[in-house]
């Protein structure tokens, strides 16, 4: 239990620093020759066709929204259409491997966001996120995964879910994406509450998780809060508890899991890959755009509505943190995901 302890300590650091980063401002990129600005200080003339973006998700969760408000942005700034295609399947996984497998002409990414990193530290993934794409850098990050149960429960807060599963150990049930967020995040709440949970796949998407969990397959849902506020407002649902390593801003009336006795912490950070063989001019043209987009506070007032915000990293630095928090996942579901 002590070395349980000690690298969900060091995950929660890890955690954190990302976090403050995110709030202390942006990582800059490479500086721009003298006289140019934006998409012109890149030598290529790319794009000059259509642009699809993959969401490996259903649409109408967090990563399709996100996504499509980019995309808008995007069309824009690039000059050319840019559509986002929904390739569900596999949490993720189906998306991935289409986008690696495609021509690498700057015409076909992928964004996700960081809970593939799981499917690889846990080794559910045959292939490498870190090292199987071109990095196109992050863009958005979302602080706020929620666990949620329904009013009907009675359940007011995690200390009255941990009584009930202690009381009848593997009854609870649980809306779990094997081998994403939703998996890491049961694994520690049982291992730091001393519970079982009795977890079940009822979907990858939030939209379709959140249906099943309306439908009543299962007792308790960790999403997005913005996935579930009208429900959360209108008083169907319960937040019991919030992922992030303090109380959001926006949320100031949801609870931590850690305040409430649990260390327990994640964050979804969204990112945008190339198939690997890229020509460097279109991701460096790209990565620029990207930064623009970051820094408009029309996109920063759209991602508020969703308790989001633009979390700007250039390539290389999205790559070397992603590597080193695969590396610290490893670590980790070493022990705990036995």
């Amino acid at each position: 239990m002590k070395g349980l302890k000690k690298f969900i300590s060091l995950l929660l650091a890890l955690i954190l620093v990302f976090s403050l980063a995110a709030c202390g401002g942006s990582t800059e990129p490479a500086a721009e020759p003298a006289g140019e600005t934006g998409s012109e200080a890149q030598g290529t003339d790319w794009p000059k066709k259509t642009i699809q973006i993959a969401v490996p998700y259903n649409a109408g969760g967090d990563t399709d929204i996100y996504c499509r408000l980019a995309a808008e942005r995007l069309s824009e700034k690039l000059g050319e259409t840019v559509v986002v295609v929904n390739i569900a399947g596999s949490g993720g996984i189906l998306a991935a491997k289409q986008i690696m497998n495609e021509d690498p002409d700057g015409y076909n990414l992928l964004f996700s966001h960081t809970g593939g990193l799981i499917q690889e530290a846990s080794g559910m993934a045959d292939f490498s996120y870190t090292e199987s794409f071109a990095y196109g850098g992050t863009l958005v990050e979302d602080n706020t995964y929620t666990m949620v149960a329904k009013a009907e429960s009675g359940w007011k807060n995690l200390g009255d879910v941990v009584a009930a599963a202690k009381a009848a150990p593997g009854t609870v049930t649980y809306s779990q994406v094997n081998g994403q967020v939703t998996h890491f995040v049961s694994k520690l709440f049982e291992e730091t509450a001393g519970i079982e949970l009795d977890k079940i796949d009822v979907g990858s998407s939030a939209a379709d998780r959140t249906a099943a969990f309306l439908g009543g397959q299962v007792d308790l849902l960790v999403v997005n809060y913005a996935n579930v506020a009208d429900y959360i407002e209108a008083g169907q649902f319960v937040a019991l508890g919030i992922l992030a390593p303090e109380r959001v801003e926006s949320l100031p009336e949801v609870p931590t899991f850690v305040e409430q006795g649990y260390d327990v912490v994640a964050a979804k950070r969204y990112s945008y890959k190339f198939p690997n063989g890229t020509d460097q001019a279109i991701i460096d043209k790209f990565t620029t755009t990207l930064k623009e987009i970051a820094e408009d506070p029309e996109f920063a007032a759209e991602l508020a509505k969703f308790h989001a915000a633009p979390y700007y990293k250039d390539p290389e630095t999205t790559e070397k943190d992603e590597a080193a928090e695969v590396e610290l996942l490893k670590v980790v579901m070493g022990d705990v995901f036995k």
